[in-house]
């Protein structure tokens, strides 16, 4: 059983909002609201769907920046302690998908800012009923909510605040996850906060209610006598909403971006600030050396994995055919040509694999692969509020989602280039000596490389520039991806949408990186073509 609340744990303390102001986009949400959530005590703040309750609780988690670009809000919100030790158990549940349900707790328990009441995850697995041999993705509806609440209770925060929690489930579902509620909150005595449009399963196991009316923009309490009559007061309240609050903040919809072109080429520095941020988070500031290796194995095989060497390969069997077979099948003349120039064009063959024709496809390819699979992975995380579960849980993104990509890029993007020039570089010599049977491999292994082999050295001539620009496309590569990926997502269209973007913009930076690099590498330095 979960160990009940002792009196070593710190003395939870009453929420206060104080004359709170909150407008989301041009429609004021609260003006100037002050409420009490008392210590230890149950509040229910109800409403009807899209009146900004779940906004509310996001601010009071301190999940919403005082310098949103949309979202503002003035006043006083004091928790009595660090707003980071406040755990949420979201509306989505915000699970970890890519952890084991034993996982998603773990992970919580190593992040924890210090509580004095430790839980094992099998204890808690066992307590609220969550199956440990289902991956968390395929887990039920309330076997989900069960685990965000397991979760959360890993943390061990001062205060759960609860969002929509029996949102989308049936009515006996409803009264189980209301009863596990009621059982949590009377063993660990938190101060609880309930965010809900659906009061009928929650509102018996209350001691307070909140009603949020957007028809004046308050927050007001609603007596104990008149809670029967909560239905009635709410039905009004309905017809007045026509925007969902998760829209509020959203006027172009999903071509959010589109609109937005115009701003890219001027905020040039934004896009420095964002390569700085992705320089600096190559050194690894994990909390837990385990859950940051274990998020770097996640992205390096999301980026490099079996997959993409199967991928990678397959390009280099093909660009390795397709320049050798077709340079001596069409070559003019090639009864008096060849025999003169079959040196020279498989030195030249050799050269521009390794350092243009290769490099340019590799990177192509894995900004369009890797950089859409980083983008779609980081941009589920955003729809589905895991990054705000990772910040509730006093976790950095940039430590556990950044740092991961990006060295899976650095290190990623020369490996799969090695992957497909090898497999070019076999295929160019299979295809030759079964084309040209009059010459050995020893022939193709000597003039294929005889631009490339340095004498007494153990790279290949130009290994430096190859890396360098390697290196640059796989940071910037790594940026593009994980910063449209948290772009604000409200629908699985903006993913897709961010994914599109993804390719675009990965794709125009590799051949602009490609383009400098040709111009320096081959231009200022000719001596090193010859």
């Amino acid at each position: 059983m979960i160990p009940a609340a002792d009196d070593s744990a710190a003395i939870p303390q009453d929420i206060r909002v104080s004359s709170l102001s909150v407008t989301a986009g041009r429609r004021q949400l609260l003006n100037r609201a002050n409420a009490i959530f008392p210590a230890r005590q149950l509040t229910l703040i109800v409403g009807p769907s899209g009146v900004g309750k779940s906004l509310l609780l996001k601010i009071i988690a301190g999940l919403v920046p005082r310098d949103h670009a949309s979202i503002h809000f003035s006043g006083n919100i004091e928790t009595g302690t660090q707003q980071q030790n406040l755990g949420v158990v979201f509306q989505s549940f915000a699970l970890f998908d890519e952890l084991t349900p034993k996982g998603n707790i773990e992970f919580a328990k190593a992040h924890r800012c210090g509580g004095s009441r430790d839980v094992s995850a099998d204890v808690l697995l066992e307590t609220l009923k969550i199956p440990q041999n289902v991956r968390t993705s395929l887990l039920s509806g309330g076997q989900r909510q069960r685990l965000a609440i397991a979760r959360t209770l890993a943390y061990d925060p001062a205060a759960i605040l609860y969002d929509e929690p029996t949102s989308g489930l049936d009515p006996a579902t409803a009264h189980q996850v209301a009863t596990i509620i009621l059982e949590t909150h009377r063993r660990f005595q938190k101060t609880s906060i309930v965010v809900t449009h659906d009061y009928d399963s929650l509102l018996p196991i209350s001691d307070k209610v909140y009603i949020l009316d957007p028809t004046d923009a308050s927050l007001r309490e609603i007596p104990k006598e008149q809670w029967q009559t909560i239905g009635e007061m709410l039905e009004p309240m309905s017809r007045s909403v026509h925007v969902n609050e998760e829209r509020i903040a959203d006027d172009t919809g999903g071509w959010r971006w589109l609109a937005n072109l115009h701003r890219v080429l001027p905020h040039t520095s934004k896009l420095c600030e964002a390569m700085l941020i992705g320089l600096v988070s190559l050194v690894p500031t994990w909390r837990s050396q385990k859950w940051g290796l274990t998020y770097l194995m996640h992205y390096a095989r999301l980026v490099a994995g079996p997959t993409a060497w199967i991928y990678m390969a397959l390009s280099g069997l093909i660009i390795g055919f397709v320049t050798t077979y077709f340079v001596f099948r069409f070559l003019p003349f090639a009864g008096y040509t060849q025999p003169l120039l079959i040196e020279e064009l498989l030195s030249a063959m050799g050269f521009s694999l390794y350092r243009i024709f290769i490099p340019v496809l590799a990177t192509v390819m894995i900004a369009a692969r890797s950089g859409a699979a980083i983008t779609a992975d980081i941009g589920s995380k955003q729809y589905g509020q895991q990054i705000d579960a990772l910040q509730t849980i006093n976790v950095s993104p940039r430590a556990y989602l950044l740092t991961p990509i990006m060295i899976s890029f650095v290190i990623g993007t020369p490996l799969l280039n090695m992957i497909a020039f090898w497999a070019a570089r076999y295929t160019s010599l299979f295809t030759f000596t079964f084309s040209q049977p009059g010459h050995t491999p020893d022939f193709w292994n000597q003039n294929f490389h005889y631009s490339l082999h340095v004498i007494g050295g153990t790279f290949y001539f130009g290994t430096g520039w190859l890396l360098a620009k390697l290196v640059c496309c796989g940071l910037g590569i790594g940026v593009i991806s994980y910063f449209q990926g948290r772009q604000p997502k409200f629908s699985s269209i903006d993913v897709s949408q961010s994914v599109t973007a993804t390719i675009l913009w990965t794709t125009l930076y590799v051949l602009a990186v490609h383009f400098a690099f040709a111009f320096y590498e081959f231009n200022v330095l000719p001596s090193s073509v010859e």
